[in-house]
C-alpha cells in the first residue's frame, strides 16, 4: 500500500480506477483518527447538569478495527485498519450569560496499521503521531441552573433540557501532503449541534442530538491538490438508565449522512451509516470514575464497518471559592 499510493491525483487523468481510490481513500481515512471523540462518537449524557466551577481532567483509550468499504471495481481488495486512540482531555463547567456552560478541550494521539490487496498483492501501511485536538463550548439552555455545588446538591433536577454545543477541530496534527494516509487532516473542521433530553423518575433518560460538520479546504491534499468536503449531517438517541448518582448505563443509535467529497472540482463519495453503542459508567468515589463503551456500524451501505471500544478515567474536584 505505501508504494501503491505514491501517485498524484494530477497525473491520474487517464486512470479511473486509481481516480476513484484516490476519492474514496481520502474521505474516509480522514475521518478515522476522530475517535474516542470523533467524528460518529455515540455520546450519551451530552445534557447532563452539574456544579459550575467543576473541574474534571480525562484520560482515554480507545481501539478500533474494520474494514474501509471501497467501490467493487477499485483495484484493491481488503482494506482493514487498526487504530489505537490515546486522549487526554480537560473539562470545566461556568455560568455564561446566566446559562451552565461547558467547555472540555481533548489531544489525541493515534497508531494505526493499515493491510489491503493491491492489484494482487499484499501490502501495508503504518502511522503515529498526535491528532487535530478538539475544543468543545456547549450550554444547557433549558432544565439546568448554574448554581455551585452547595446549592446544586440541594435543588431537584428537572426532567426536560435543551442545549447546544460548538466544536472546533485545529489542523495541528500530523500530516504529510506526499502521504494520502495521514492521522491529521490539515483543514479547520466545525460541528454545532442541538439537543434535548427527558428524564422519567430520575432513572430512566431519553435523549436526542443532532449535529451538523463543516469542514474547511484543505489546498495541500496530496501533491498539492484541493480537497473540500460538503456538511455531514448526524443524528444520535440514546437510552440511559441510572441507578444511583454516578452509575449508569446507557443503549445508542446514530446515523450519519452526506459529507461529499471534492478533489480538484470533481465530485464524489458520499457516507451513509447506521451505529449502535453501549456505554457503562461507574463511580469509584466523590473524585473517581470509570467508563466503558462499544459502538458497532451494523448498517454501513458506504463508510466504514468498525468495531471499536473506549477505556476513560476521570478525576473531578471542584473550586474552593
Amino acid at each position: 500500500m505505501k508504494i501503491k499510493y505514491k501517485i498524484h491525483y494530477n497525473a491520474l487523468k487517464t486512470s479511473d480506477h486509481w481516480k476513484k481510490l484516490i476519492f474514496a481513500l481520502s474521505y474516509f481515512l480522514c475521518n478515522l483518527f476522530w475517535t474516542p471523540v470523533g467524528a460518529q462518537d455515540l455520546e450519551p449524557g451530552f445534557l447532563s447538569a452539574i456544579p459550575i466551577g467543576t473541574n474534571i481532567a480525562i484520560a482515554a483509550t480507545g481501539y478500533s478495527q474494520g474494514n474501509i468499504l471501497l467501490d467493487n471495481t477499485l483495484p484493491i481488495e481488503d482494506l482493514e485498519a487498526k487504530i489505537y486512540n490515546f486522549a487526554l482531555g480537560y473539562f470545566y463547567s461556568f455560568k455564561l450569560f446566566n446559562r451552565l456552560a461547558k467547555m472540555d478541550v481533548v489531544v489525541p494521539y493515534a497508531l494505526a496499521d493499515f493491510n489491503a490487496i493491491v492489484e494482487n498483492e499484499p501490502q501495508s501501511a503504518t502511522r503515529n503521531g498526535l491528532g487535530d485536538p478538539m475544543l468543545r463550548l456547549s450550554m444547557i439552555l433549558v432544565g439546568a441552573d448554574p448554581v455551585k455545588p452547595q446549592e446544586f446538591f440541594k435543588q431537584e433536577q428537572q426532567k426536560f433540557k435543551m442545549g447546544v454545543s460548538f466544536r472546533v477541530l485545529a489542523p495541528l496534527g500530523q500530516y504529510d501532503s506526499d502521504r494520502l494516509i495521514n492521522i491529521g487532516a490539515n483543514r479547520w473542521a466545525m460541528k454545532t449541534g442541538i439537543g434535548a433530553s427527558y428524564t422519567i423518575k430520575k432513572k430512566l433518560v431519553f435523549e436526542a442530538q443532532f449535529h451538523t460538520l463543516f469542514f474547511g479546504v484543505n489546498d495541500n491534499f496530496y501533491g498539492g491538490n484541493t480537497r473540500k468536503q460538503n456538511p455531514l449531517f448526524e443524528g444520535q438517541f440514546h437510552t440511559t438508565y441510572i441507578f444511583k448518582p454516578g452509575i449508569w448505563v446507557a443503549a445508542s443509535f446514530g446515523a450519519v449522512n452526506g459529507g461529499d467529497s471534492e478533489i480538484n472540482g470533481d465530485k464524489k463519495i458520499s457516507l451513509n451509516n447506521k451505529r449502535y453503542g453501549l456505554s457503562f459508567a461507574y463511580k469509584l468515589n466523590n473524585h473517581h470514575s470509570l467508563k466503558a463503551a462499544y459502538t458497532n456500524g451494523f448498517i454501513t451501505r458506504t463508510g466504514t464497518d468498525f468495531d471499536t471500544f473506549l477505556l476513560g478515567y476521570q478525576y473531578l474536584w471542584f473550586n474552593k471559592k
